[in-house]
């Protein structure tokens, strides 16, 4: 009987309109908090630019999330062993080994030399959902410098890579 009158209450839409509920609700997803510089770094590749003097087509962006600083580096292609190459003796070497990587699922990203360098140096990779932007901070910086670039090259897109210093932030 006590089940009946349960089910009762459940279906009847009166009671299941007022009856409050003890379950939490869901809250909001919070973006971590970064205790430690270099503790998380983002990653990302945008091009291909219009080619200069020196080839580089492509831009590979590396942001620390507690700092917000920026680095870019310019690569005359964008596979796997490029930017895993960049990352480690440009950054890991020079700044140190962060504790996660966040990137987008790119071909680059995904590639085995990046997981293996992960697996090796016990950096969690994290990879962003397809078609969510806002889950990658480095994304955030694109939007501001895609168009910062372009002013400040303007007509001379040979100068591009030349100018990437401007855009540093130690």
């Amino acid at each position: 009987m006590r089940s009946s009158i349960a089910d009762y209450v459940k279906k009847y839409l009166e009671c299941a309109r007022y009856k409050s509920s003890n379950l939490k609700s869901a809250g909001r997803l919070r973006i971590p908090v970064q205790s430690q510089r270099f503790e998380t770094l983002s990653i990302d590749l945008f091009g291909p630019l219009p080619e200069g003097t020196s080839g580089k087509r492509w831009v590979f962006i590396v942001h620390d999330n507690a700092t917000r600083w920026v680095k870019l580096y310019a690569l005359k292609i964008d596979i796997a062993n490029k930017c895993a190459t960049t990352l480690v003796q440009e950054v890991f070497l020079r700044y140190g080994i962060p504790r996660r990587l966040i990137s987008e699922k790119g071909p680059q990203f995904i590639s085995v030399v990046l997981q293996q360098i992960c697996f090796i140096l016990k950096i969690e990779q994290c990879l962003t959902p397809a078609y969510h932007p806002q889950a990658n901070p480095v994304e955030l910086k694109n939007c501001d410098l895609k168009p910062r670039l372009a002013v400040l090259v303007g007509n001379e897109h040979g100068s591009c890579e030349e100018n990437f210093h401007v855009f540093d932030l130690p």
